[in-house]
């Protein structure tokens, strides 16, 4: 089977270990009309095996030579291939540590290397595209490795610790956030509460408070999950956070306009035979637009903060996400329809 064709469930040390055994390889005294031949009869296992060269052994299995495809199909049927081959070649050795493979792949930029033993028996053949997979699970190791992580001793850890522990320790860790998500909710109807004359006055407003707060939190969600998930795989880390605040803040505008502008054209459409139509718009467009920023930022950095401070982010994320971008968007929301309302009140 060759090595595009297995799934790599296990951790390769050596290059042997994903070398693929699928190629073409005649003896030095081989005529081009046989080698070619050789092609012809050759049959893969996986018909996305494609074969670039044909290398060339002595008697005892040394690679002495390579020819590529094309220059075979130019050499004449009756010389050898001897005369023809290649014979300044680039090998790898089948001990050799994957990764390092891998970059003289990539440095090389050749569709495919042989492999060989310590004798330079041939060994096989590591193709540009089976070492993918080798190339991502050893660069995640090293990101994960570098950025203090491992999946073994945190994230498994922490599941283990929410799925395995007993009822009194799992009601410890979810408990104390779910009650901060409580205290925050409490929080934000004080907010409804005091500006229940500007409610009063214009009824329209509410409406709008379950869509800005559901908007809020589904921007929230959306940017802890990616946050999360980019910081347990090692793509976030503290070089380079900042740079993913100041991006998620400008993607949280971006999302926040475009949800606004929609969102203050149905208040405007739903309104429009009132007098404070304009200015209802404009509350729910600044609204939706402060909510989606705010949801942004804080969905990446609250992470961030409670990542630094030990804590599960997975778990600690979102009732303090949603508290944040409840009370603030409630107090641009309705700060800012008592001022330009104000004539109503």
């Amino acid at each position: 089977m060759g090595a595009a064709d297995r799934e790599l469930e296990f951790h390769a040390d050596r290059v042997e270990e994903v070398t693929d055994d699928e190629y073409v390889a005649v003896t030095q005294e081989t005529f081009v009309g046989p080698a070619i031949d050789e092609f012809r009869e050759f049959e893969p296992i996986s018909d996305e095996t494609t074969v670039y060269y044909l290398y060339v052994t002595d008697n005892a299995d040394r690679l002495v030579g390579v020819m590529s495809l094309r220059e075979l199909l130019n050499a004449p049927e009756d010389d050898v291939v001897e005369d023809h081959m290649v014979t300044d070649l680039v090998t790898i050795n089948a001990d050799a540590d994957p990764e390092a493979a891998a970059n003289r792949i990539a440095d090389l930029d050749f569709p495919a290397l042989p492999v060989v033993d310590d004798e330079n028996r041939l060994v096989g053949v590591l193709r540009t595209d089976d070492m993918i997979e080798v190339v991502e699970e050893e660069a995640t190791e090293d990101i994960l490795k570098s950025a203090g992580f491992t999946f073994t001793d945190v994230e498994q850890s922490r599941s283990s610790a929410i799925l395995e522990s007993s009822i009194p320790r799992i009601l410890w860790l979810r408990l104390p956030w779910l009650i901060v998500a409580l205290a925050g909710g409490l929080l934000a109807g004080g907010v409804i509460e005091a500006y229940e004359d500007t409610l009063e006055a214009v009824v329209a407003l509410a409406f709008f408070v379950p869509v800005i707060m559901d908007m809020g939190g589904n921007v929230g969600t959306q940017a802890s999950t990616i946050f999360v998930r980019g910081l347990a795989l090692g793509h976030i880390d503290d070089r380079n956070a900042m740079k993913h605040f100041a991006r998620e803040g400008i993607i949280g505008l971006l999302i926040g306009l475009i949800i606004g502008s929609i969102g203050a054209g149905a208040a405007y459409a739903w309104q429009r035979n009132e007098p404070y139509a304009f200015e209802l718009a404009t509350v729910v467009f600044v609204g939706l637009v402060s909510v989606c920023v705010v949801a942004s930022v804080v969905g990446y950095v609250i992470p961030w903060v409670m990542n630094k401070l030990g804590f599960d982010p997975a778990a600690a994320s979102d009732p303090l996400i949603t508290t944040v971008k409840d009370v603030t968007a409630l107090l641009i929301y309705f700060g800012l329809a008592a001022v330009l309302l104000s004539e109503l009140l």
